[in-house]
C-alpha cells in the first residue's frame, strides 16, 4: 500500500536537501583554500632540529631562515630536541599538528641509517613525513688531534695498527654517519680503535679539541677554523672529489680506497598530513633559496659543504630511497656487535 506524501513534509525535506547540496561545495572550497584564506603563514614557523644546539644543522637552519623569511613573511624558529640518535626530535615533529607551522630539519641518520640498522623506531620515515626539499650535502673529513703522531693516511694507519684497541675515536652517536663511516673505514683498513659516542657532532668535536679523543669524521664546518691553527690536522676527505677549501687534502678514493665515499645530507620535512598546497609552497620557497647561486657561494662554499649536489623537491623522495640503500650496504659490511648502543 502506498502512503500519500505529506506536502508540508515534502517541502521541508526538499529544503534540507537543497541546503545540503549548496553547502557541500562551499565546505569543500573552504577546505581546499583554507591556507590561502588564513594567509598562511600568519605566525612564526618552528623547525625542530633533532640534535644538540651548536651544530651545523643549526647554522644551515639560520641561514635558510634568513632567506625564506622575506618571502613567507614569518621567521623560521629553530628548536633543538635531541636524544636517541635523533629519534626524540623526529618523533616530536611527526606528532606535531600538520598545519605547516612545525617542520623538521634533519640529517640522514633517522631517515637512512637507523632503518638500515633495523633499529626500533619511534616513527615511520616513509609514512610520517612529507619530504619538502634537500638542503645540502657534505662529504666527511677525517681529522686528528694536533698532537696525533700522524699527518697523512698512511701514517695514521701505521700508528693505529701499532696500537690496536688503544686509540679512542669520537662520533656523534651510535648509528650516526660519523660512526658508520669510521667503522666502515676501519674494516677496510684492518684497524681496531675504541668508539666514544657523543650526543651530537659538536660535543664530539669538542672532545677532540680537549684531547679526550684522537680522531673523528666531521663535515668540514667544525674543523675548518682549527686546521690553520694546528689544533687539528686534516687527513682525507670522504667525497668523490676534493673540496676547493682544502685543495691539498686528498680523497680516500685517490688514496687507494676506491669504494669508499661517505657523506651527510640535510633536509626539510613536514608532518605527512600537511595540506598539499602548504607542502608545495614550502618546497618551492625552500628550493628557490638553497639552489640559488647566492646560497651556494655565500653559505655552502664558505662552510665546507659539497657544491653542485642539488636535488630538486621532485627528486627528493627517490634520493631518500637510494641513500637508504647505500647505508644498508655499508651496514651489512660491519660487525653487528660494533653497531649496538
Amino acid at each position: 500500500m502506498t502512503i500519500p506524501d505529506d506536502p508540508a513534509r515534502h517541502h521541508a525535506r526538499r529544503r534540507r536537501l537543497l541546503g545540503a547540496a549548496a553547502a557541500a561545495p562551499l565546505a569543500a572550497g573552504v577546505s581546499r583554500s583554507a591556507p590561502a584564506q588564513q594567509g598562511y603563514p600568519n605566525r612564526p614557523i618552528r623547525a625542530i632540529v633533532p640534535v644538540p644546539a651548536g651544530g651545523t644543522l643549526d647554522l644551515i637552519g639560520r641561514q635558510l631562515g634568513q632567506r625564506i623569511q622575506p618571502v613567507l613573511g614569518q621567521p623560521l624558529v629553530i628548536e633543538n630536541r635531541s636524544g636517541a640518535a635523533g629519534q626524540v626530535g623526529v618523533a616530536a615533529a611527526a606528532r606535531s599538528p600538520a598545519d605547516g607551522y612545525t617542520l623538521l630539519l634533519a640529517n640522514d641518520p633517522p631517515f637512512s641509517i637507523l632503518p638500515a640498522l633495523g633499529s626500533p623506531m619511534q616513527f615511520n620515515p616513509d609514512t610520517d613525513f612529507a619530504p619538502l626539499s634537500l638542503l645540502c650535502q657534505a662529504s666527511l673529513l677525517l681529522v686528528v688531534a694536533g698532537d696525533f703522531p700522524a699527518s697523512n693516511l698512511r701514517e695514521l694507519i701505521a700508528h693505529v695498527k701499532a696500537n690496536p684497541g688503544k686509540i679512542p675515536y669520537a662520533s656523534a652517536g651510535v648509528g650516526s654517519q660519523h660512526h658508520i663511516g669510521m667503522e666502515r673505514f676501519m674494516g677496510m683498513a684492518g684497524l681496531d680503535m675504541i668508539h666514544v659516542p657523543f650526543a651530537g657532532i659538536a660535543p664530539a668535536f669538542n672532545s677532540l679539541l680537549a684531547g679526550e679523543t684522537k680522531l673523528l669524521f666531521a663535515a668540514l664546518t667544525l674543523p675548518l677554523p682549527h686546521i690553520p691553527t694546528g689544533k687539528v690536522k686534516a687527513i682525507a676527505l670522504s667525497g668523490a672529489r676534493r673540496h676547493p677549501l682544502l685543495p691539498n687534502v686528498a680523497t680516500f678514493i685517490e688514496l687507494g680506497y676506491a669504494d669508499y665515499t661517505v657523506g651527510a645530507w640535510f633536509g626539510m620535512f613536514a608532518p605527512a598530513a600537511t595540506p598539499p598546497d602548504i607542502v608545495r609552497r614550502l618546497s618551492g620557497v625552500i628550493w628557490d633559496a638553497v639552489s640559488s647561486r647566492e646560497f651556494i657561494d655565500n653559505v655552502l662554499l664558505k662552510i665546507g659543504f659539497d657544491l653542485d649536489t642539488a636535488v630538486s623537491p621532485e627528486r627528493f623522495p627517490a634520493f631518500l630511497r637510494d641513500d637508504r640503500a647505500r647505508w644498508k650496504d655499508a651496514v651489512s659490511r660491519i660487525d653487528p656487535a660494533k653497531l649496538k648502543p
